[in-house]
């Protein structure tokens, strides 16, 4: 796939915009920061940075689309794993050190939550995350298992039928009110649309479009219920209208996207920032609660917040020129040992039974 430098900007926007929600709202409600107060006009903008996230579904699911083409299971097994474990480890550790220093009731951790941490299945395990955010990655790994299994089973052929039916089956779900079973709406709406996208650049029929329709629906009737949910449980009002216009403005941004034009963009720094993306989205949240916490008074809550996103963006810069770009060889040789052989020879028993 091409590197499209119009959409490493929105990735940095997403993780810009997450931030600045965790830090100047959602912390300061939900107690994690208790030094400072939210100041009002300005979450009346940041509040709704959550929609950062979908954002990034969006964006995972147009990728995605183009990883898991004439790749087999184990290449697409590790070329997910290089992306996401060695920047992910980094961050476990690094957040995990400051939470045994400032972490409090909140953000503390221990050993063994710690090393279940570094395996990305804690979730399945009933142990919590070392940060709050982790839990995307969740929904990360669901759809990276959903691609992989279609491929182990001989897919790669039928992967445009899926993504095509996919907003279909959601919509079924929906109607019969089973939406919350794996894969059928929610977040993978979002997943759901972005591969859509790139699969409409290659394949503008009306059926896709027709799909493309369906997963628009769906990510609308769902984050619209979100900003509800959000309304109640938050006590702070979420605007469904504003929310509903957000999204609708993030397919805007990949029509706009699948443009020629946008396409041929040429901008400055594009490929710096979106490799910081990924890093800063890992770190930002605990260590910013913790250093706020602990230093952030309301006279200077304001510089602290700049110096603060000016520290994560540095050793996010660390994380991508050191643990992702100068051991990529060594991440790369860990995995092809271990994940690739295993998947590979789980492949050929699976090719036996598909052959017969």
């Amino acid at each position: 796939m091409k590197r499209l430098e119009l959409l490493d900007y929105a990735r940095f926007f997403a993780a810009i915009v997450v931030v600045l929600f965790h830090y100047t709202f959602n912390g300061i409600q939900n107690g994690k920061i208790d030094s400072i107060e939210h100041i009002p006009w300005l979450i009346e903008i940041t509040k709704y940075g959550y929609l950062g996230v979908e954002l990034f579904f969006m964006i995972s699911g147009f990728v995605i689309f183009y990883s898991s083409k004439n790749r087999t299971a184990a290449q697409f097994a590790v070329s997910r794993a290089l992306r996401l474990y060695p920047s992910y480890w980094f961050a476990v550790i690094f957040t995990s050190i400051f939470a045994l220093v400032y972490g409090g009731d909140l953000m503390s951790v221990y050993p063994a939550q710690i090393v279940m941490n570094m395996t990305l299945l804690q979730n399945y395990f009933a142990v919590g995350h070392v940060d709050g955010v982790y839990w995307t990655l969740v929904y990360e790994i669901q759809f990276y298992a959903l691609v992989f299994v279609l491929l182990l089973l001989g897919f790669q052929q039928k992967l445009n039928l899926f993504f095509l039916l996919w907003p279909f089956f959601m919509l079924t779900a929906y109607v019969l009110n089973v939406q919350n079973f794996p894969l059928l709406g929610g977040y993978f709406s979002y997943f759901s649309a972005g591969a859509l996208f790139a699969l409409l650049q290659s394949d503008k029929t009306i059926r896709n479009v027709i799909a493309l329709g369906v997963a628009y629906f769906m990510c609308v009737v769902f984050s619209t219920s979100e900003a509800v949910s959000k309304t109640n449980a938050m006590n702070v009002y979420f605007s469904e209208q504003v929310v509903g216009f957000l999204v609708s403005l993030f397919f805007v941004f990949f029509i706009i996207q699948n443009t020629h034009f946008a396409q041929k963009l040429s901008l400055p720094y594009s490929k710096v920032l979106g490799a910081l993306t990924f890093p800063v989205y890992l770190i930002h949240a605990h260590f910013g609660y913790m250093m706020l916490s602990e230093y952030a008074t309301e006279e200077n809550k304001v510089i602290l917040y700049i110096l603060i996103i000016m520290a994560v963006i540095s050793v996010s810069y660390f994380m991508n020129k050191i643990i992702e770009i100068r051991l990529s060889n060594v991440w790369k040789s860990l995995f092809m040992l271990t994940l690739y052989r295993v998947v590979a020879l789980l492949q050929i028993p699976i090719n036996k039974l598909l052959l017969r």
